[in-house]
């Protein structure tokens, strides 16, 4: 049985999505990850960073969200989570789950905790930079989603990018899952709301206090 420690809200989401849409066993177990609660000793043994998720696969500890993600999305086909290796569309699918994690999560992490990347006790100027470059980031993901007909990044097809998308979006409160809280990204607010016609991502979504769409 997998264990997979997380925190509600937080980046173990994605994996969390996968998991249940698996049908694999598994265990979540909470992990508080609030700034001023010291981590636990034991969990520091799992994970260095003191960070969530982490998986434990028997004797193997994995971390990172994306890798998580991808290494169960493809360990578990039948999930339908990501395209196979033959698949034309594979590298589409590599490309954003790589962009959503070195280009959209970390602008969102400048912005949102600015003061953790400067040594100036001001930090505004490196969240209002991080803001206006997120402007520009969510305007090609909006692009990207328009490739293809259909709702999510690679079309009809829903995979762990689109779960990672929004979740990342769902950490800004001035954004919100599926760009909610904005105006001009009607593609990211449909590829949201296409999330809920999974029951078994849905299920996880509404767990981790995402709202289902208004009807």
């Amino acid at each position: 049985m997998y264990k997979l420690y997380g925190s509600l809200g937080a980046a173990s989401l994605a994996p969390h999505c996968v998991l249940e849409a698996s049908a694999a066993p598994y265990e979540f177990i909470p992990v508080d990850i609030s700034d001023d609660v010291e981590r636990d000793p034991e969990y520091l043994k799992l994970n260095l960073h003191g960070r969530v998720p982490t998986l434990v696969m028997g004797d193997e500890i994995m971390m990172e969200s994306a890798a998580i993600s991808m290494y169960l999305a493809d360990k578990y086909p039948k999930a339908q989570m990501s395209p196979r290796v033959d698949d034309p569309r594979r590298w589409e699918y590599l490309q954003w789950m790589i962009y959503l994690t070195n280009t959209l999560q970390e602008t969102m992490l400048l912005k949102r905790y600015g003061s953790g990347y400067t040594t100036d006790p001001d930090p505004s100027a490196v969240s209002e930079s991080a803001a206006a470059r997120l402007v520009r980031i969510l305007g090609i993901i909006e692009a990207g989603l328009g490739k293809h007909d259909g709702a999510f990044f690679l079309g009809d097809s829903l995979s762990t990018a689109d779960i990672y998308l929004n979740m990342i979006l769902g950490w800004d409160p001035e954004i919100g899952a599926g760009a909610k809280d904005a105006e001009g990204w009607p593609k990211i607010g449909k590829s949201y709301d296409a999330l809920f016609s999974r029951d078994d991502v849905a299920r996880i979504l509404v767990e981790n206090g995402f709202p289902e769409p208004s009807a």
